[in-house]
C-alpha cells in the first residue's frame, strides 16, 4: 500500500512540473512578443498614405449610394391599330421636339378617311337636294297664295258690285250671298296654303337639321381619323434622349401600346437607398449632396419609402434649381454617385482624411507620424461624411496620421518611417 501511494504521489509531482514549464513558455512567448512589438521597423514613407489633423465645420451625415435618373420621362402610345413601317432613331440617342422617330402603316386610316370624305359628301348631297325641293315647294305654293290673293280681290270686287245693285233691287239676295261665300272660302284657302307653307318649312327645316347633325358625326368622326393619320408619324414630344423604342419593323402595333419613352436629361433627380437602421434620422427635405466631375452637386429628399428590398428604404432627392447649366451638363442617365444625407454640421471638429484605416465609429487605434517614427496610439472617432471623419480625442490640430490600411502594423506600437 505505501509503495502504491508513493508512486502516485510521484506521477502528480510530475504533472505539475511538466504543467509549470508550460505556463512558464506561454510568458516567455507573449513577453517576446510583446518585445518584438516594441521593436522599431522601418517603412518606407511612399508606401504609406497620411493625412493632417485639421479643425474646421464638419457636415456630418449619412453615406449612401444613388443613381441619377430623369426628373421627367414621357412615354409616347400608339393611337391606332397598324404595324411598324420605318424606325428613324434607335435608343440612347438624343432627340429635339418634332423630329420624327418613327412610322406607322396608315393604309386602313386612308381608306377610313376616303369612306368619311364620301359619307359627308352624301350628307350634303342630300341637305342641297331638301333645300332644292323646300325652295320648290315654297316656290309652287306662293304662287298658288298670290293667285288666290288675286281671286280673293276678284271676288270681293264683285261682292261690292252686287252690294250697289241690291240697293237698288237689281242683284238678287242669293248672288250677294253667293259672292260673300265665295270670299271666305279664298281667304280660307288662302289661309290653308300659308299654313302649308309653314308646315313644310318647319318640317324641311327639321330634316335638313337631322342631316346637318348626321353630317356633324362624321366630320368629328373624320377629324379624329385625321389625327389618328397624323399620329402614324411619330415624332418626339419634347427635347431628350430615347432610353427605349420599338423598333422592330414590321411588327403589330396595338392601339395604346408603348412605343418610345423620352427622358428629360436637363434635369435629374437621385434614387437612393440606405438602410432602414437610420429610419429615425430621414425626413422630408432632408439636405443632400454628392460630387461628380469636380462639382459638389445640392439637393433634398422629398420622397421617404419602403425600398424593394427587406431592410432597406428608398430615397428621392431632388436636385436644387440653382445649380447652373455647366455643371448639370457633366451627368448622365444612370450614374452611380456616392451621396451624403447631412444630418448636421459640427462646428470647430478635429477632422482627419477617410481612409481605411479606420473602420466606423468608437475607439480605434491609429498610429502618428512625426519626428521619423509612426506611434500608435488611441482615438474616439466621432461622425462623419464623405471626405472626413471627425476626431474626438487623442490626437490635436496639425498631428500627422497614416490613413492607408495599417492592419500588416496591427502587433506594432511603433515603428520608423524613412
Amino acid at each position: 500500500m505505501d509503495k502504491l501511494y508513493s508512486q502516485q504521489k510521484l506521477n502528480s509531482d510530475k504533472s505539475k512540473k511538466m504543467l509549470k514549464g508550460v505556463v512558464v513558455v506561454g510568458l516567455v512567448f507573449a513577453a517576446v512578443t510583446a518585445l518584438a512589438g516594441s521593436f522599431a521597423k522601418t517603412v518606407n514613407e511612399s508606401d504609406i498614405r497620411t493625412a493632417t489633423v485639421v479643425r474646421g465645420n464638419l457636415q456630418s451625415g449619412i453615406s449612401t449610394g444613388g443613381i441619377l435618373i430623369p426628373e421627367s420621362e414621357e412615354t409616347v402610345v400608339s393611337q391606332l391599330e397598324s404595324h411598324l413601317t420605318k424606325v428613324m432613331v434607335q435608343a440612347g440617342q438624343s432627340v429635339v421636339a418634332g423630329q420624327t422617330l418613327l412610322a406607322l402603316d396608315t393604309s386602313k386610316i386612308k381608306l377610313q378617311l376616303s369612306n368619311d370624305d364620301e359619307a359627308i359628301a352624301l350628307k350634303n348631297n342630300k341637305i342641297q337636294m331638301r333645300q332644292h325641293e323646300l325652295k320648290q315647294t315654297l316656290s309652287d305654293l306662293r304662287g298658288k297664295v298670290e293667285l288666290l290673293k288675286i281671286d280673293h280681290e276678284s271676288r270681293q270686287t264683285k261682292y261690292d258690285r252686287l252690294a250697289k245693285l241690291a240697293k237698288f233691287g237689281v242683284s238678287s239676295e242669293l248672288e250677294l250671298k253667293e259672292a260673300s261665300l265665295n270670299i271666305k272660302r279664298t281667304k280660307i284657302e288662302i289661309k290653308q296654303l300659308n299654313q302649308k307653307i309653314n308646315n313644310i318649312q318647319a318640317s324641311t327645316k327639321t330634316q335638313i337639321e337631322g342631316l346637318e347633325l348626321e353630317k356633324s358625326i362624321l366630320v368629328k368622326s373624320r377629324t379624329e381619323t385625321l389625327r389618328l393619320y397624323d399620329s402614324a408619324v411619330v415624332k418626339a414630344p419634347s427635347d431628350g434622349l430615347v432610353i427605349w423604342i420599338k423598333n422592330e419593323e414590321g411588327s403589330t402595333v396595338s392601339s395604346g401600346e408603348s412605343l418610345v419613352k423620352i427622358a428629360d436629361v436637363k434635369n435629374y433627380k437621385l434614387d437612393v437607398s440606405v438602410s432602414d437602421f437610420y429610419a429615425n434620422q430621414l425626413y422630408q427635405g432632408m439636405p443632400a449632396s454628392f460630387e461628380y466631375d469636380g462639382f459638389n452637386f445640392t439637393g433634398s429628399v422629398y420622397s421617404v419609402i419602403a425600398g424593394e428590398n427587406e431592410g432597406a428604404l428608398k430615397l428621392m432627392v431632388k436636385l436644387d434649381k440653382s445649380i447652373p447649366t455647366q455643371k448639370l451638363a457633366s451627368l448622365r442617365q444612370r450614374l452611380r454617385v456616392d451621396v451624403n444625407l447631412i444630418t448636421g454640421n459640427i462646428k470647430e471638429a478635429l477632422m482627419i482624411d477617410k481612409g481605411p484605416f479606420i473602420n466606423g465609429a468608437g475607439l480605434q487605434k491609429v498610429f502618428v507620424v512625426a519626428n521619423g517614427q509612426a506611434n500608435r496610439v488611441e482615438v474616439s472617432v466621432g461622425s462623419s461624411n464623405n471626405h472626413f471623419y471627425q476626431i474626438k480625442s487623442g490626437v490635436t490640430a496639425g498631428d500627422k496620421i497614416i490613413i492607408s490600411d495599417v492592419s500588416e502594423f496591427a502587433n506594432l506600437t511603433r515603428f520608423d518611417v524613412q
